[in-house]
């Protein structure tokens, strides 16, 4: 392979870096908005590799044409494209879809390898690729990933040799339909806010407009003429099957679960790894790929991450951090006086390294660390490296919550509990007198900012037979946790259909509660009031977690002091 220039010029300069936004022909006619950024001033016959910067759901090519110019004047071909659908694309928003959105990524290759004007890298392959995106566009990462052996069908390009996917989903059944539990808050908001996406589009494209000083004042108002132009009409449109989804969601049309997990799993890069989901990799993904996910992300939870670091059979590596959904992207956006946090900058140095050793073959011995990396609140300046995940000298271990749990004296029993053990008493009426945020509480550290004071949960009012909190024993030495818990209930119903959303804490002697996971279950077609269960134990949210001894108690590595585990609302 032909390799261009390290990670800047000898000397540590910077390439003075060229812009050319267009909007492209796709394979079957629809146009997309691009944005190449190149080395302006390479010496002739230079060439470099590419990378796609793929943004995230309701905005457009804007969010990634920073990312696009800061790797360009590092020795790179930026490009930042708008997925059809959203503002001044083509086409309907479809979510992913293989048949389209993932065929549009592998034309812009096509198109990109094929202009002269780019000075793309080439091999035996064609165009020498690289891939990001936070949100959207880290499933689109995962997507566009080469697979071993692929089946038809399989979005995947051999032509991406290395892949950063962000806070993205790896399995979008598993996020928006756990445990056959529709998250419907996530749903109504994703299905809400893509009605708006040419209205945010727009937003974002304004505000690049401004910052953008390659422009005078009569190009920055054609330019403006032209978004408006493009938001006519201001209203975007969709495929319906996204619609019909949320309604069988919220109208719990369990005969029509079927469809909504058949559309998730198409687009969804584990169904191409293991199109059963029986365990059994089938497919390995074989782009060397950097994972960011985050122990808050209440979207996309960190159990993804983790899923497509097991499926990857290629130089791979996870950074954990403590963001949720909307503190997963690295760097500020470019704006004067705002340098943005250690962290945000640690992390995009993580990522060049990443592109630089596998896009230009540098030898920076990132394919040689620790590939398991991951934000501890026990030490929040510093993250855990591990070999490998699970990490070792870890095991799985089942507990079981029973005896008389509610006074704080209840036991953790390595047997499941008896058939003469007490049953709660619960109601599932759909809601339990309290509300769940969305955690986004860290948004402003990206800039540099401090993260806002906000409660994940705010108990409004006690409604009785609604929620019940089993309190085990204080424990007697530390337990450190980190990974999926699983739970499993045994409840009898009052009808088929039954809710249970279980929150695990640590209560503090004094009586706080930490939150340490949460998950979701829906159970149909049972019996009424027979003893029944969730069968196989399902997830929750992974994390990391050190559970403190009660004081005075011997104390080791292993990390509860006492530990709450809560569900409601449920039927029993």
């Amino acid at each position: 392979m032909e390799v261009g220039k390290a990670a800047k010029r000898e000397g540590g300069d910077s390439y003075r870096v060229a812009k050319v936004t267009e909007d492209w022909a796709m394979w079957d006619g629809v146009t997309i908005p691009v944005s190449v950024f190149y080395p302006e001033d390479a010496p002739e016959g230079e060439r470099f590799p590419a990378i796609i910067f793929v943004h995230g759901w309701t905005l457009d090519k804007s969010m990634g044409e920073w990312a696009a110019e800061y790797y360009a004047s590092r020795g790179y071909v930026g490009v930042a494209i708008t997925a059809r659908g959203w503002f001044g694309a083509g086409g309907d928003v479809g979510c992913m879809d293989p048949e389209h959105e993932m065929k549009d990524v592998s034309h812009i290759i096509t198109l990109l390898g094929e202009d002269p004007r780019f000075p793309v890298l080439k091999d035996e392959k064609g165009p020498v690729v690289g891939i990001t995106g936070a949100s959207m566009g880290g499933c689109f990462s995962y997507l566009m990933s080469e697979r071993k052996d692929p089946r038809p069908g399989d979005p995947g390009d051999p032509r991406i040799r290395a892949a950063v996917p962000m806070h993205g989903s790896f399995d979008l059944t598993f996020s928006l339909l756990p445990n056959g539990a529709g998250k419907m808050l996530w749903g109504a908001m994703l299905v809400g806010v893509t009605y708006l996406g040419d209205i945010t589009g727009f937003m974002v494209s304004l505000m690049n407009l401004v910052l953008d000083s390659r422009m005078d004042g009569m190009q920055k108002l054609q330019a403006f003429l032209g978004y408006l132009w493009r938001l006519i009409p201001p209203v975007t449109t969709f495929d319906p099957d996204m619609l019909f989804i949320l309604g069988t969601m919220f109208e719990r049309r369990t005969g029509d679960y079927e469809f909504c997990r058949q559309y998730f799993k198409v687009r969804s890069a584990r169904y191409w790894c293991d199109e059963e989901y029986d365990g059994a990799v089938e497919h390995p993904i074989l782009t060397p790929t950097l994972i960011l996910a985050g122990w808050n992300d209440d979207l996309f939870f960190a159990n993804e991450g983790l899923m497509a670091y097991s499926h990857i059979q290629a130089p791979k590596k996870i950074i954990i951090t403590n963001h949720g959904h909307m503190g997963c992207y690295p760097g500020p956006y470019p704006v004067e006086g705002i340098s943005g946090s250690p962290e945000s900058a640690w992390v995009r140095e993580q990522v060049d390294r990443w592109f630089d050793r596998f896009l230009k073959g540098v030898e920076n011995g990132v394919d040689r660390e620790p590939p398991v990396v991951f934000y501890r609140h026990t030490d929040p300046s510093r993250f855990g490296c591990a070999p490998s995940f699970p990490l070792p000298g870890t095991r799985e271990m089942s507990l079981y919550l029973g005896g008389a749990g509610r006074d704080g004296q209840g036991t953790l029993e390595r047997a499941i509990p008896g058939p003469g053990d007490k049953w709660d008493f619960m109601v599932n009426i759909g809601l339990t007198g309290s509300v769940s945020l969305l955690y986004y509480q860290d948004a402003p550290e990206l800039m540099g900012g401090e993260a806002m004071d906000i409660p994940t949960r705010i108990k409004l009012m006690e409604i009785p037979f609604t929620e019940v909190s089993y309190l085990s024993r204080p424990l007697q030495r530390d337990l450190t946790v980190m990974g999926v818990p699983r739970f499993q209930f045994f409840y009898r119903a009052s009808g088929e259909f039954t809710q249970l959303i279980p929150w695990l804490y640590e209560v503090t002697p004094e009586g706080r509660e930490i939150l340490v996971s949460r998950g979701f279950y829906e159970g149909y077609g049972y019996r009424p009031w027979t003893n029944t269960g969730t069968g196989a134990p399902l997830e929750m949210q992974a994390g990391y977690h050190r559970f403190s001894a009660a004081p005075g108690a011997a104390s080791s590595w292993w990390s509860p002091p006492r530990t709450c585990f809560r569900a409601g609302p449920a039927g029993g």
